[in-house]
């Protein structure tokens, strides 16, 4: 009954006292003799003047009841539920599917009851002071040796999709309103409209794409009579000025996330299953929207989830549009992270919301093989919270104890996915914002009311431990390093709110940390931006990375800076007509994009 005492503490520091009838002797002496959660929540309808703070209380119990005996109804099926098929490494396989439909009912069997349950998450929310945003972390990309930029991702030589793109001939602006891909000419600073390309279908938002070669590809999610399917649609633009359509791919689910490997592109979906609709689909080879082979999908051993993660990959350089190959996993995606050579799934545990279980594959082009299942306390901020190394995977979480405190941990695994070694304890009462992993290092930042990095030695994966931490007013959303032993801190200015007392957002903030003793790090230098907003605070995508120059927009203006002699050096602030959402570079040359792709501006720095 942690959940109960979480309620209880939170209660009390707002002085409300729940009736007798709401205790928790008095909850789990009925549920135990049958009565159901809503007859213990019931209030009187001739009950007219009933007291606001009262019925939060029910509100709030009827939370944690209803997850409490769902939980405990769950984890009693999943050990007894018998499963058919094979495991292996923690995954369950399918030999047809008779077995996946039985598997696939007895899910939707403990998780039906479970609507209150899903809901936990935000009560907790509701105490922070700050909610806690999907926001993405650092990446390693960069466009230094090259003449133009590229989109900043995770991990070199793993493509991330985005809404704009360069070549270094052309700059290329999906329009996600509307669906349209808008390409420019653009060279000495001048930006010439060559086309704009309508997909004309109002069933399907596109919300990212690729470009590869004379190859674009648009991802999105279309909507088909409350059916939801990934669609990837390949254009052909050899002629800028005359995009033709080549092909069109679907994989069932919602459009998740997606990676691009040597020519491979790797798609992730999400998707429901329910009575007919157990088994997911995708265009085969003659392209009819077909369901997936039963060998062809496997679920977690411990899985709470009824719905899949959908995990499609094709060969974009091949020639054949058809040279594909789709996995699927019962239990969901939330976050992905990809390596060169394996692709990581998580998603949280539907148990308690307090744990999150991790499925590796091993892929080579379009060949995908799942390796191994595991399983860590808590769940992640993002997919920058994983980083592979030397076989191992670095993981951390944010998870709640017992009183229901937020307390955050750091986990390696082996290549099995079993754990080797764990820190935890650290920032109580706070969550993690942002991760960046730099070679036997890894820097956290966690955030409540101000905002510690965290310096974690991981050379050992044995005995991870922390060596050193600072803290600073606000708090980063994004980490980048700049030279050996720096890092920037992207994300936002906080102040005290004078009616409410509370922490609010009201800038943005740029923070150079010294991380050269890892026993000691330090705040060297910072800047505010008071009451703007940034893209960069909500992805890494909207950086811009050239060596150790670094540029964002910031409201309406694109601000170009790096790191000299301990300080922050604003290189240039361009003012703009207005907001913009992406910066690139080709050559000297700097342009602003809106995200509609009406807008292209440039400038220089000198």
């Amino acid at each position: 009954m942690k959940d109960l005492d979480f309620i209880t503490s939170k209660l009390k520091e707002e002085n409300i006292t729940a009736p007798d009838a709401l205790s928790e002797e008095n909850i789990e002496a009925r549920l135990a003799q049958g009565t159901s959660v809503s007859s213990i929540v019931k209030t009187k309808k001739n009950k007219k003047r009933i007291l606001k703070p009262l019925v939060s209380v029910a509100a709030c119990i009827a939370l944690v009841i209803g997850s409490f005996a769902s939980v405990n109804a769950l984890r009693d099926a999943r050990f007894t539920r018998a499963i058919e098929g094979n495991t292996k490494n923690g995954v369950v396989y399918f030999d047809s599917y008779d077995e996946i439909k039985t598997f696939t009912g007895k899910m939707d069997a403990v998780t039906s009851d479970f609507d209150f349950g899903f809901f936990l998450p935000r009560v907790r929310n509701l105490y922070s002071t700050t909610a806690k945003s999907e926001i993405a972390v650092d990446g390693a990309m960069e466009s230094s040796a090259e003449s133009f930029s590229r989109t900043y991702t995770q991990v070199a030589d793993v493509d991330e999709s985005d809404i704009v793109k360069t070549d270094g001939k052309y700059i290329y602006i999906l329009d996600t309103a509307d669906g349209t891909l808008v390409i420019y000419a653009a060279q000495d600073g001048d930006a010439e409209l060559m086309s704009k390309y309508y997909t004309d279908e109002d069933d399907c938002d596109y919300e990212e794409m690729y470009i590869d070669g004379d190859r674009a590809y648009l991802l999105g999610t279309e909507y088909d009579e409350g059916d939801e399917e990934t669609r990837v649609l390949s254009l052909d633009i050899g002629d800028r000025e005359e995009v033709e359509e080549v092909d069109t791919y679907r994989q069932s689910g919602a459009y998740s996330t997606s990676r691009m490997v040597d020519g491979c592109l790797y798609v992730i979906s999400n998707t429901y299953t329910y009575d007919k609709k157990f088994i997911p689909c995708y265009t085969g080879d003659d392209g009819k929207f077909r369901k997936l082979p039963a060998e062809d999908i496997c679920a977690f051993a411990y899985c709470s989830r009824p719905d899949y993660a959908v995990v499609g990959a094709l060969n974009t350089r091949s020639g054949d549009s058809k040279s594909r190959k789709v996995k699927a996993v019962m239990g969901g995606a939330d976050h992905v992270y990809c390596t060169s050579e394996n692709l990581y799934v998580s998603c949280v545990n539907t148990e308690d919301y307090n744990a999150t279980t991790i499925i590796k594959y091993a892929f080579d082009g379009v060949k995908i093989k799942e390796q191994a299942v595991g399983k860590v306390k808590g769940t992640v901020n993002n997919q920058w919270s994983f980083d592979e190394s030397r076989g191992y995977l670095r993981v951390a979480t944010t998870a709640y104890n017992k009183s229901g405190e937020q307390v955050n941990k750091l986990y390696i695994l082996d290549e099995n996915l079993k754990k080797v070694g764990d820190v935890g304890g650290f920032a109580r009462g706070e969550h993690i914002e942002a991760v960046k992993y730099i070679g036997d290092m890894a820097y956290v930042i966690t955030y409540e009311t101000t905002d510690p990095l965290f310096c974690i030695d991981v050379s050992n994966p044995k005995n991870p431990r922390i060596t050193g931490k600072v803290k600073i007013d606000g708090f980063s959303t994004n980490l980048v390093p700049v030279g050996e032993d720096k890092l920037v801190g992207i994300g936002y200015h906080t102040r005290t709110n004078a009616e409410w007392g509370g922490v609010e957002r009201a800038g943005v903030k740029l923070a150079l940390f010294d991380i050269s003793d890892k026993n000691a790090p330090k705040v060297l230098d910072e800047k505010i931006y008071e009451s703007a907003t940034s893209p960069a605070q909500e992805t890494h995508k909207a950086i811009l990375k050239k060596g150790d120059l670094l540029a964002i927009p910031v409201t309406d203006k694109a601000v170009v800076f790096t790191e000299k002699d301990g300080k922050l050096d604003m290189l240039k602030e361009q003012t703009v007509a207005s907001e913009f959402d992406r910066i690139v570079c080709i050559g000297d040359d700097y342009y602003t994009v809106d995200a509609t792709g009406d807008t292209v501006n440039s400038f220089r720095i000198k």
